[in-house]
């Protein structure tokens, strides 16, 4: 057979192969529909069953958090805030991950989870910051908590009476909630160890206007059970090692009934004792 005899045997199965190729793809396009008509109706099934249905109506809003917490009587706030519709709202039109990051937005809001129990409830918990210092003066607009972050006073656990006082922190113009003041990691680390291994040690106040020293005020107990006031200079790095060291230079102030209440801890290995000016 000729080479022109064996192309032209060639040419009716390449016909074929196209028009079955052609039917292939057609079979695929119907099933591609098919499959969409069917995700169509399972959406709007859904809707009919969650999304549309009167039974899933919001009709109660439950907050949990901090037993004296900011937060843990303001339903109404938090309902305006997750622009949330008791009555009116439906449960799954509803963002739980959406509603937890406005939430965590708030400043004094640590953690938070938001979760719908059915039918017609959703459950808010709400873990607030806990402020450990004031910020510059007793009439502050600002807090601090363990992690350095300011918070509007009057928008978080109302504790302020009872709080230490961090001075010296500059630009207080500049202040905005929510933001972590490194300037402070030094302040803040002193008054949480004296409030978590040394209570014993009680801190007033703590300026850190000089850079890379703490100057505090602190309380520590006399022989007849009162407190006395010690102005104390350490660094603002490695405060564990010198809040032993003060404790062990307050108890030796005590046992020696030694006068001095100033104590300058900056020296290696040793502490520097002063009386305090006379006034």
């Amino acid at each position: 057979m000729s080479e022109y005899g064996k192309g032209a045997m060639k040419t009716p199965n390449l016909q074929t192969f196209s028009k079955k190729s052609r039917a292939v793809w057609f079979a695929v396009g119907i099933i591609l529909l098919l499959l969409a008509g069917a995700a169509l109706l399972l959406w709007k099934v859904s809707l009919n069953m969650f999304r549309e249905n009167p039974r899933f109506t919001l009709t109660e809003v439950r907050i949990n958090g901090n037993r004296n917490g900011f937060w843990t009587n303001k339903k109404d706030q938090i309902c305006t805030m997750l622009r949330l519709r008791p009555g009116l709202s439906n449960l799954f039109s509803l963002d739980p991950a959406a509603m937890r990051a406005k939430l965590l937005r708030e400043p004094s809001i640590a953690n938070a989870t938001v979760t719908r129990i059915l039918p017609d409830t959703l459950e808010i918990g709400i873990v607030e910051r806990i402020p450990i210092a004031l910020i510059n003066s007793p009439r502050s607009h600002y807090v601090t908590d363990a992690s350095c972050v300011l918070m509007q006073k009057g928008r978080c656990m109302d504790i302020s009476y009872s709080l230490p006082i961090i001075i010296g922190l500059r630009n207080e113009r500049n202040f905005v909630p929510g933001m972590k003041a490194g300037a402070i990691k030094g302040a803040v680390e002193l008054i949480e160890l004296t409030r978590t291994k040394w209570p014993e040690i009680r801190v007033a106040s703590v300026s850190v206007a000089t850079p890379d020293t703490l100057i505090c005020a602190v309380y520590y107990k006399n022989r007849i059970g009162t407190d006395e006031i010690y102005r104390v200079v350490m660094p603002d790095t490695g405060i564990e090692i010198s809040l032993k060291r003060l404790l062990q230079v307050l108890e030796h102030i005590l046992e020696t009934r030694n006068r001095a209440r100033h104590i300058n801890l900056f020296y290696k290995g040793q502490a520097v004792l002063t009386m305090p000016a006379e006034s």
